[in-house]
């Protein structure tokens, strides 16, 4: 059974640092078998030469704040947002120049309810300062507008279904935090020495990963056992996007082998979660 993780990037760029690890789950558990960065322009096509895989988790908002989006719909003059179907089809239908002139007019980088009860609070979708969040959420929106509805299943908006590709959104800082691993430092640095720290860092984390069952903890015992070949290990290594995408892979291995981890987005009492999304962590690891 294949699954997939993505770190999703905005950026102008041709390709950007948009990257795609993908693993096979099986009897001895995750074996990482590609790394890529596919660039955001390529990473539809790239899916859609992967027949057998079955759960993908994606780092970037799937949606936006309710409060903005009722903002939104009176400026576009339409009636108020009831399904996130339809704000993906009017993202498709502006280019970021507009989505941004609007985002600038409400001027409010509000959280969506998702955000503020991760276990690591994440930035709003509207985010505009570094690490901006706002081009990355804009264009990450479009792409799932793209997927073919009889082939994938974006959660929560849409059923389940064992016949297609779960898709979910992703916070590989919460993942690392719940799997008691550092979520710090391991970004790119500009000056050598930062360089060499966030290096030996992303070392730590990619090798925690790997041996996290041999930790003794009970609660990591039903987590998958991390297999990675050394020359695949290099690649992910050398990029914090690459170490993103590894651990959203390595997120879509527990939501398909242990859901019993992650919080029932339905149980949470917020209706909200329609329009604005849910971030899929194993938080009940930590309970």
């Amino acid at each position: 059974m294949l699954v997939g993780g993505v770190d999703f990037s905005g950026a102008k760029t041709v390709p950007n640092d948009t990257w795609l690890v993908t693993g096979e789950i099986g009897s001895l558990g995750l074996q990482i078998q590609s790394v890529k960065n596919t660039g955001a322009h390529a990473l539809a096509k790239e899916l859609s030469g992967l027949n057998e895989l079955r759960t993908i988790g994606m780092d970037f908002p799937f949606s936006l704040p309710v409060e903005f989006l009722k903002f939104l719909a009176q400026k576009l003059e339409k009636p108020e947002f009831e399904e996130w179907q339809n704000i993906a089809e009017a993202l498709v239908f502006m280019n970021f120049e507009q989505f941004k002139q609007f985002a600038d007019e409400y001027n409010i980088q509000g959280l969506r309810y998702t955000d503020s009860k991760s276990a690591r609070v994440a930035k709003s979708p509207l985010h505009t300062a570094n690490p901006s969040m706002i081009q990355m959420t804009f264009h990450g929106i479009r792409l799932l507008a793209t997927l073919a509805p009889e082939r994938y299943s974006v959660l929560p908006f849409q059923d389940d279904d064992p016949k297609r590709c779960t898709v979910f959104e992703v916070y590989p800082r919460e993942v690392l935090y719940i799997l008691g691993l550092t979520d710090k430092g391991y970004k790119a640095a500009k000056d050598k020495k930062g360089q060499e720290k966030a290096h030996e860092t992303r070392k730590e984390i990619v090798s925690g990963l790997i041996n996290l069952r041999e930790r003794g903890d009970a609660k990591y015992q039903e987590c998958p056992r991390l297999h990675i070949d050394n020359s695949i290990k290099g690649q992910i290594i050398a990029s914090d996007h690459a170490v993103d995408a590894l651990v959203a892979c390595y997120c879509s291995a527990m939501l398909f082998g242990s859901p019993k981890f992650f919080p029932d987005p339905w149980k949470v009492g917020n209706d909200n979660i329609l329009l604005e999304g849910w971030i899929y962590g194993p938080a009940k690891l930590i309970e």
